[in-house]
């Protein structure tokens, strides 16, 4: 199975090209280059009349296991090779990442025919594999350092796993790096990457503009991946139809693992390069789609509630999370008003009618009244409410499960106006080094008080707060 690219900068004949030399020094390491990788040599590897490389930005985005290292190891060997005094640089989200793929593809040299044309150099900070017949070394260097390459000449500058860097990061690693290809002659910068989440915005804007073909003369750009309007986002056959290392150096039984282990929309990001979450939406729309129901609650099964409050005040929304006939959970729109007076009566007056397993609300957010207005009611009246602990772990844990649920397919939304235009609406911040969604409005007024809502209420009912008697069975409304 030879899978696609989505997107690919053409071959141009008329051009010859380093991409046969390459793949020769991948099998001499034992590492023959796929189809895939085959394709992107061939292209990203064309010279010019005079010998230069007709692109100077290469750009892959591609699924995990896919092979991309094992295409960069020649790619590296043959410039060490070739060019005189060469400098090539590898980087990474963190160093030490980047200090494993330098590693590994030492190793790699080193258990080829090639060891006898190498000296390593192994010291921690230090690393350098040195081409004895060019005298060019193959270093590391930290990514966000602006003093990293200052004063060293780059032929090839390799940033792995492009994803996690915001655009200002990325900016740091290019005022770092261009600056020293400058006076060499078809000097390279190769940024490879899996899709990434809303924190990703220097990949992402290289993607939009690789997908629509505005990277430029110079730039080369290459995608595998699912596409954007996958309805099931758990059939591996669609993964494996767009994973190109499938029927190569992996098999649907490596998929089927990876799905049982990783979280749905995790699953779907590294191994289907499928962006759940961008700078355009916190959630995608086909996911969210995709969760669309009519449905209601079935009779009988337990309910939760969430209360959010918009950013500024002006209003408050309650929503439900329950369980469908089917089995999956499902969240609902229950009631939306302007000013926030009314919620905490009206969540009491829930509790009471349809005893839910938990209401949450953040203390920390906006709501913050109407949880102390709730737990000040429970302490003066003894009418108890089950309101959950909510901090900053439930806050991370109720976003994964949310777009887990969503992705995986195991949590429906009931079809409302509000809620549709709140996800629409909402972004993303980050919490602890997690991107989480973010209660802010949206440029055009819209508030997503209403996605967020229904987010607690998903963690309510996922996480039943222990109940004092017993829940009575409820019906959605």
């Amino acid at each position: 199975m030879n899978a696609p690219a989505r997107y690919a900068t053409p071959r141009d004949l008329r051009y010859r090209t380093f991409g046969g030399k390459v793949a020769k020094l991948a099998a001499q390491m034992g590492t023959p280059l796929m189809p895939w990788q085959r394709q992107v040599a061939d292209v990203a590897l064309e010279v010019d009349e005079r010998g230069v490389h007709r692109y100077g930005v290469v750009i892959v985005t591609v699924q995990r296991r896919a092979g991309k290292t094992t295409l960069l190891r020649p790619v590296f060997a043959h410039r060490g090779l070739t060019v005189k005094r060469a400098g090539l640089w590898l980087t990474a989200q963190q160093r030490q990442d980047a200090a494993d793929t330098w590693s590994d593809t030492a190793d790699a040299i080193e258990d080829s025919p090639l060891r006898r044309v190498v000296r390593r150099r192994s010291a921690n900070g230090q690393e350098c594999l040195r081409f004895t017949p060019t005298g060019a070394k193959l270093r590391v260097f930290n990514a966000l350092s602006r003093v990293a390459l200052h004063g060293k000449d780059s032929d090839v500058v390799f940033v792995d796993e492009a994803f996690a860097f915001t655009e200002e990061q990325g900016d740091v690693i290019l005022q770092g790096a261009v600056p020293t290809m400058a006076t060499r002659t078809g000097a390279q910068l190769w940024i490879v990457s899996t899709a990434g989440t809303a924190a990703s915005t220097w990949l992402r804007a290289m993607v939009k503009k690789g997908r629509a073909n505005e990277g430029g003369p110079r730039v080369a750009f290459f995608e595998w991946s699912i596409p954007e309007d996958t309805e099931d986002l758990s059939d591996l056959d669609v993964y494996a139809a767009h994973h190109p290392a499938i029927g190569h150096t992996m098999g649907m039984d490596a998929l089927r693992d990876a799905q049982a282990t990783m979280k749905a929309h995790e699953f779907a990001r590294a191994y289907g390069n499928f962006w759940v979450s961008s700078d355009e939406w916190a959630i995608a729309p086909v996911v969210w789609s995709g969760a669309r129901t009519f449905e209601r609650f079935a009779p009988g099964a337990p309910v939760a509630f969430g209360a959010e409050v918009a950013a500024d005040r002006s209003g408050g929304v309650i929503c439900a999370a329950g369980t469908l006939p089917d089995g999956r959970a499902a969240v609902e729109v229950v009631e939306h008003r302007g000013g926030i007076g009314w919620m905490a009566p009206r969540l009491l007056e829930l509790a009471e009618r349809h005893r839910p397993v938990a209401v949450v609300i953040d203390p920390g957010s906006p709501a913050g009244p109407v949880h102390r207005a709730l737990a000040d009611h429970m302490k003066r009246r003894g009418r108890w409410v089950p309101l959950a602990e909510f901090g900053t772990p439930e806050l991370l844990d109720s976003n994964t499960e949310f777009l887990d649920g969503l992705t995986a397919g195991t949590l429906a939304h009931r079809s409302h106006e509000r809620l549709d235009a709140a996800v629409r609406a909402m972004g993303t911040r980050t919490v602890r080094e997690q991107v989480v969604f973010s209660r802010l409005v949206a440029e055009d007024g819209t508030n997503p008080a209403a996605a967020l809502a229904a987010m607690l209420a998903h963690h309510g009912l996922a996480h039943p707060v222990p109940n004092e008697r017993p829940a009575l069975t409820v019906a959605s409304g």
